[in-house]
């Protein structure tokens, strides 16, 4: 792993804590005043460190501070559901960062010519910005991950609930595809590594 972690990362996970721990606006004010005091989404302490994430959005924070943040989540009975919630954010925040003439480029391209170029596109963003090494390999994305942030947070493979949504996300964001991304191997269920494979949705029918 790198000694360093995206700021992007981080600021999803907390971000994605925010949105789920915000109650619904339904009128209930004095309700919602007394579940801001107990969810740690709607803390000052968090609202602090997602305005310092922001501000270093394309910048890199400490390894041992991304991964705190990842336990921070594992500690919470709804921890799948936030880490995919963070996943799909950090995909976003990582296609922004591709250069106009990138993003024209898998435009105009036609056809396969065109998947191909999402694809290595896809895997260029994800090993800078996500520290996960994706292969284009006949026609699909293959990652092996033996270590990250996220496996280092929840030894049972919960927070890898983060790459598998990261790697859909990142696949429709920058190109439009709408792929199946599956969990075939993990460390916390006892495999030797953790292993994602994307494929086109129609390849399982």
């Amino acid at each position: 792993m790198s000694a360093n972690t995206a700021a992007l990362i981080p600021l999803a996970l907390l971000e994605a804590v925010q949105n789920i721990d915000t109650p619904p606006d339904d009128g209930l004010g004095a309700l919602a005043d007394e579940l801001a005091a107990k969810r740690l989404g709607l803390s000052p302490t968090v609202a602090a460190q997602v305005a310092r994430y922001r501000e270093q959005l394309s910048g890199e924070v400490g390894e041992e501070e991304a991964i705190a943040v990842f336990r921070l989540v594992g500690r919470r009975p709804d921890a799948a559901l936030v880490y995919a919630d963070a996943g799909r954010r950090a995909a976003r925040y990582a296609a922004r960062q591709r250069s106009t003439a990138a993003r024209a480029m898998i435009a105009a391209a036609p056809g396969r010519a065109g998947v191909a170029l999402a694809l290595r596109t896809t895997a260029k963003i994800s090993r800078r910005w996500l520290l996960a090494d994706l292969v284009v390999s006949e026609g699909t994305l293959r990652c092996e991950l033996s270590d990250s942030p996220a496996l280092r947070a929840r030894e049972d493979g919960v927070a890898c609930q983060f790459y598998t949504a990261a790697f859909a996300e990142l696949l429709r964001q920058v190109g439009d595809l709408e792929w199946t991304v599956a969990h075939e191997m993990c460390l916390g269920r006892g495999d030797r590594c953790c292993i994602w494979r994307a494929r086109r949705a129609e390849a399982y029918e």
